[in-house]
């Protein structure tokens, strides 16, 4: 049971769901759990996130839409070459304390079975490295997470602290590829230019997130006031993957 997180989704309600949840996530690429959470588990992590906060990293990030290095080929306002920042800051795994609730939700047999039947995969696994697996992210006024395509298949995320203003999740809903198979950079240059208006998320305090973000170009606009701390839980699909250690010393400033 999940009682502790939240009263609407327990083990009952997964097996329920599963099977809509699953055509509704392969249509939309979005699935959200609106107080996932209860009240008093939102109020620990939002206590556990500002005990941590004076250990978080800070880091900023300069790259394209696909996180890929950029293309002569291309011209300078393609997608390919097109330059985009993100900043925030970040507690990794192991600065969280063994007893998180955070760690509760993620070592979960009945959350992982019903990630695994929503998403369509055999099994999950936590990262070969210890700082990738659950991770507290931090932003405050200025910080935002710009446009990108996400490398792994899908993201879960859990908004544990709403900002005042500003910190709007848009998205453009499985729009990377053409009819062809290959990238849409024109699409992708609409999007980035506005030509064409994304979708707008507004997500509540201890609300649950699964997305597709490999094939969705997402962002979240500037925090303009308060601070928002956004936890993601980070599975891969095969056992003893590792996020590279570029990746790591950009994010937590040290890949071990």
């Amino acid at each position: 049971m999940f009682n502790i997180f939240g009263s609407t989704y327990d083990a009952v309600f997964f097996r329920q769901e599963t099977a809509r949840l699953k055509k509704e996530f392969d249509k939309t690429g979005i699935l959200i759990f609106e107080d996932f959470l209860n009240e008093e588990a939102v109020a620990a992590l939002q206590k556990e996130a500002a005990d941590l906060k004076t250990q978080a990293f800070r880091a900023e990030s300069i790259y394209n839409v696909y996180v890929l290095p950029a293309d002569p080929g291309f011209p300078t306002k393609s997608p390919r070459n097109r330059l985009l920042k993100s900043t925030k800051a970040c507690i990794p795994d192991d600065q969280l304390p063994a007893d998180s609730l955070l760690r509760t939700l993620y070592d979960s047999k009945l959350f992982r079975a019903f990630l695994c039947e929503v998403l369509g995969i055999d099994a999950l696994y936590p990262y070969a490295d210890p700082l990738s697996s659950i991770n507290v992210n931090y932003y405050d006024p200025g910080d935002a997470l710009g446009w990108h395509f996400d490398n792994a298949d899908f993201a879960i995320t859990l908004l544990v602290k709403g900002c005042q203003k500003g910190g709007v999740y848009e998205y453009f809903t499985d729009m990377r590829y053409d009819e062809n198979g290959e990238e849409n950079y024109d699409l992708v240059q609409q999007c980035l230019d506005g030509e064409i208006l994304p979708k707008r998320q507004s997500v509540e305090e201890g609300s649950l997130m699964i997305f597709r973000g490999n094939q969705s170009l997402h962002r979240v606009t500037d925090v303009e006031a308060g601070e928002r701390i956004l936890v993601t839980l980070n599975f891969n699909t095969k056992p003893g993957v590792a996020l590279s250690e570029q990746s790591r010393k950009t994010f937590f400033g040290r890949t071990q």
